[in-house]
């Protein structure tokens, strides 16, 4: 019980919120609270001072808080050593992801990651780049998928995959049989655009402005949170969109959607793995690593 206790004051100390610490461990606010009492009273004393919106340490609560540090880091290292000696992989995954990864790349992978490693709970969350990045620099998740890149020192990202935005139309639109549409082709459609914060927008706005236009010179027609919405609204005619080619691929082979390349713009990208430099990786985030990194895990999308 100390153990579990120890866990949930270190979460506390770092989330700096019992709301935040209950939402990492996936346990109900009360419990968390429990926790941190009965710890109190076995060593006597206040360990965190509570106010309306968050929590700090006590002066003894940064003293237990280093050796609750310590005894993580300790526990963590005889798990990974006792899963090498055995060759067991198991435990609890949470892996978040991006919803192009998440809903076109990811399952694939993660399906055939858990008939080699059946003793793997995966969890698998969906956001957009921004929460993924925020989630995994707050230690809730073990890896992030991600499409856009972001910049900061406590992340370590990898690139797993060669992606392209293409722009998107319906096949009776009159770009349908075209390969290559212009720059001022597309500033006189209605566009349909990712919400702020995705990915995909960043590589699209990138793109865009290095071949010298802005997203403000487009007709945005909507920005929509969801790219099954997106391609339901280009089907229904409401405009053209740029979105990921990995998303179109069976509306392509039943010719729902049409894909054509706009000229003079480098929609190219690398989809990354990004986890925390401070965070232990334990052995199942070992092993879904090396399957991301090796060519084996993305034969799967062919």
């Amino acid at each position: 019980m100390l153990d579990t206790q120890l866990l949930v004051f270190k979460t506390v100390a770092e989330q700096k919120s019992f709301s935040g610490a209950a939402r990492v461990l996936h346990m109900t606010q009360p419990a968390i609270s429990i926790h941190i009492q009965n710890l109190e009273d076995y060593f006597g004393t206040r360990l965190l001072d509570r106010n309306n919106r968050h929590v700090s340490l006590t002066e003894a609560g940064r003293v237990l808080y280093h050796y609750a540090v310590e005894l993580s880091r300790l526990y963590d290292e005889a798990r990974k050593a006792v899963a090498e000696v055995t060759g067991k992989v198991k435990g609890k995954l949470v892996i978040g992801a991006t919803l192009t990864i998440g809903e076109y790349l990811l399952p694939r992978i993660a399906g055939y990651f858990k008939q080699r490693y059946p003793e793997v709970d995966i969890t698998l969350e969906i956001a957009n780049t921004q929460e993924i990045v925020r989630r995994v620099l707050g230690h809730e998740l073990d890896l992030g998928l991600v499409e856009g890149r972001v910049e900061h020192p406590d992340l370590i990202q990898q690139d797993i995959y060669q992606d392209e935005l293409v722009v998107i139309v319906p096949p009776q639109h009159p770009w349908a049989e075209r390969k290559e549409i212009t720059l001022e082709d597309l500033r006189r459609e209605p566009v349909i655009l990712r919400e702020k914060g995705s990915g995909t927008r960043q590589v699209a706005e990138e793109g865009l402005k290095k071949a010298g236009l802005d997203l403000c010179a487009l007709k945005i027609a909507m920005e929509l949170g969801s790219t099954q919405a997106i391609k339901e609204a280009v089907e229904a005619g409401l405009g053209v969109a740029i979105i990921s080619r990995l998303a179109i691929k069976k509306e392509s082979r039943n010719n729902l959607l049409r894909e054509v390349r706009l000229q003079g713009v480098d929609f190219k990208r690398s989809l990354r793995v990004a986890y925390s430099r401070h965070k232990f990786r334990s052995p199942s985030a070992e092993a879904f690593l090396r399957l991301l990194l090796s060519k084996e895990a993305f034969s799967l999308l062919d």
